[in-house]
């Protein structure tokens, strides 16, 4: 008898604690706050001192306030102030406020321990909440199960806490789905579904990743403790209760810090390690000093008592001992006055008091019958409910499966007119698509028709002025010498200048065919290995004699090395322009210098000269493929402006690019790039 009556100690100091306390769980960190009761009551006296005081929806809602936050100091001012609030909200018709009356007025009912009118309570809260709000209603149905709970309805518990998860689940309250979660775990432990409980109770804790409610986080936390001291699992059971503790005390929510330090206790005493499990008791037993919760006094000072038995301090053991004892006479709880019972009969026992000890143990037996008759009931009872208990869980089973495959048809439903949709976007999109297409089509060629119809302008043009104006002078010159107006003598003197005017003549006739032809016909790349080297040399020595005019130094450091993968006709245009242009720039005595750059990938070629310099604008200007642009050199050469041009596109064409860098008084750099010749060319 003794054994088990030990193992009923243990598994209460161990029992978990269900969410019954939970009135409204955002407040339940300021219940052990005697400022913010204050505060609650100086706002109602302010109201009550008005002369125009109404007892509306704001005194109201201020009374349940107040209410929840003396719940666990004065239950007697709990019952006042829920009557008060039923009868000013059922005046009004105010429907929140009479729910939350009745919430109270049930927590005052099971706090004294009468569960029938605590049901009764929570039962009307719920028919009223089902017309009200859901908060209130996830409050009563929890209130409720937890009811059930203490009579062994545990069927009746079981539907209330499943409609509350599926409820939280549907108006997405996850700080009501946790509480569920953690209060239905109970239920499970309570059948011996330990298995079952930590699975909940897991659920619970994944779900709290989405709360910010700590009171929530704790609990779960401490129940699980409690659910790992069940199976012996020790030390993670610790990791929890820590966790639980830390929780409790950053919130300052003493009443669960209690359960927390209990919880703590009860491992240190089972790790048979007394002086820390003590050191626990007495964390909790300080904080039950100043709230009202009788009941929960009785865990507490068994464990003591039991704790300072295992360290041989009989006398305060026994003290402890007496005062559970007392409290469990006080209150009627059979349930807990055997364990007070067992441990005064092994004190005086230990103490050589054996006729105490006698009575204690003649008092424990007596006990002990009554137990076990209402455990006999108690087991009875259980074994009826668990098939209730089961034809709870099926209906709950099937009734989800007839959701699912509902949810299953408005799915394919939906599916179906999504797809009929998709169809229907798409035919529009392959239409919209055909349609951009074709504006695309007529865009380009519109746009290529005004491309043709400028080029054609800027030819004329060039033609009208770069090429028409020296013909028109040769013309000239030919009619003087026909009429005899020129002599021979006169004619050898123009030759030079005649000589010049036909090069540039040349020059800009093969520049502008080039162009002509890539901006109408397209130019034909054929890439193949081109010596720079080779071009360089052969330019320089064509363009030599202009070069002799003016006493200018063309130097070339391309060596044999520089390979390019191009086409050698493009390139040699881009080169001799390049080189015509740096002559027309340079004064007399000049320099100019071709060289080229390692990159890697490609060659770097540039030709600088040591000429005029080019402004920022006139740089960019030169550059511009929209508009061509011409000044006279420093002998009053003249250009097309398109020999730029036409080594832009062409080096573009071989994949480089070209670009300048200048400076008026110091001379003009020009780069451009190309492909090294590589395995894969």
């Amino acid at each position: 008898m003794l054994s088990l009556l030990n193992s009923q100690l243990q598994k209460y100091m161990c029992t978990r604690f269900v969410l019954i306390l939970v009135i409204c769980l955002k407040s339940f960190n300021l219940w052990a706050q005697t400022t913010e009761n204050n505060s609650l009551k100086q706002r109602i006296e302010l109201l009550q001192a008005n002369e125009n005081y109404q007892k509306d929806t704001v005194y109201i809602d201020l009374l349940y306030a107040l209410g929840k936050e003396i719940s666990v100091y004065n239950l007697d001012s709990l019952s006042l102030l829920a009557k008060e609030s039923i009868v000013l909200s059922q005046a009004i018709n105010y429907v929140k406020g009479e729910t939350q009356g009745l919430i109270n007025m049930g927590s005052y009912y099971s706090e004294i321990g009468d569960h029938d009118k605590a049901i009764d309570y929570f039962s009307k809260a719920i028919s009223k909440a089902t017309v009200s709000r859901t908060t209130e209603l996830l409050k009563a149905k929890n209130l409720l199960a937890i009811e059930y709970e203490y009579t062994d309805k545990y069927a009746l518990a079981l539907r209330e806490y499943l409609e509350g998860i599926e409820i939280a689940k549907e108006s997405k309250d996850n700080s009501f789905l946790s509480t569920f979660y953690v209060n239905a775990s109970n239920l499970y432990a309570d059948q011996g579904d330990i298995e079952q409980c930590i699975h909940l109770l897991e659920l619970a804790e994944e779900n709290n990743k989405l709360v910010s409610d700590d009171y929530v986080k704790g609990l779960t936390l401490a129940n699980l403790a409690a659910s790992y001291i069940d199976i012996s699992d020790l030390d993670t059971a610790e990791d929890y209760a820590n966790e639980s503790i830390a929780v409790f005390e950053r919130i300052k929510l003493e009443n669960w810090q209690i359960y927390a330090y209990e919880l703590k206790a009860s491992i240190y005493y089972e790790k048979n390690q007394p002086s820390l499990a003590l050191e626990w008791f007495k964390k909790s037993e300080k904080i039950h000093e100043s709230i009202e919760q009788t009941r929960y006094k009785i865990p507490l000072y068994n464990g003591l008592a039991k704790t300072y038995f295992k360290l041989k301090d009989f006398q305060t053991s026994e003290g402890y001992a007496l005062r559970a004892l007392e409290i469990s006479k006080k209150i009627n709880l059979l349930d807990q006055r055997d364990i007070s019972l067992e441990l005064l009969y092994k004190i005086k026992k230990e103490t050589n008091d054996p006729k105490v000890a006698l009575t204690y143990l003649e008092e424990l037996k007596t006990l002990s019958d009554t137990l076990n008759v209402k455990k006999n009931e108690k087991e009875l009872h259980i074994l009826k409910s668990n098939l209730e208990f089961d034809q709870e869980k099926e209906r709950y089973v099937l009734e989800n499966e007839k959701k699912v495959n509902q949810q299953k048809s408005y799915f394919y439903a939906a599916l179906l007119i999504i797809l009929s949709a998709l169809v229907i976007i798409i035919i529009l999109k392959r239409n919209n698509t055909i349609q951009n297409r074709l504006n695309y089509a007529l865009t380009i060629k519109s746009k290529e028709l005004k491309n043709s119809n400028n080029t054609k302008s800027r030819l004329f043009s060039i033609i009208a002025h770069d090429i028409k104006g020296p013909i028109n002078s040769f013309k000239s010159m030919f009619d003087m010498i026909k009429s005899q107006d020129m002599s021979s003598n006169d004619l050898i003197k123009f030759v030079p200048k005649m000589s010049e005017n036909i090069n540039h003549v040349s020059f800009t006739l093969n520049n502008l065919l080039s162009w002509g032809q890539s901006q109408m016909d397209g130019i034909i790349t054929k890439p193949e290995v081109v010596s720079i080297k080779s071009i360089v040399d052969e330019n320089i020595a064509l363009l030599s004699k202009s070069a002799n005019q003016k006493l200018i130094k063309i130097e070339s450091k391309i060596d044999n090395q520089i390979l390019t993968w191009s086409d050698s006709n493009q390139i040699g245009i881009v080169i001799r322009n390049l080189i015509s242009n740096a002559l027309k720039f340079t004064p007399e005595n000049g320099q100019i210098s071709i060289g080229a750059n390692d990159k890697n990938k490609f060659w770097e070629i540039w030709v600088k000269d040591t000429g005029v310099g080019l402004t920022e604008g006139s740089l960019e200007k030169i550059l511009n493929k929209k508009e061509s642009f011409s000044t006279y050199g420093t002998n009053n050469e003249k250009g097309t402006g398109l020999g730029l041009l036409l080594c832009k596109e062409m080096i573009e064409n071989n994949n480089g690019i070209l670009w300048a860098k200048s400076k008026l008084g110091v001379g003009t750099i020009f780069y451009f790039t190309l492909q090294k010749v590589s395995e894969t060319n």
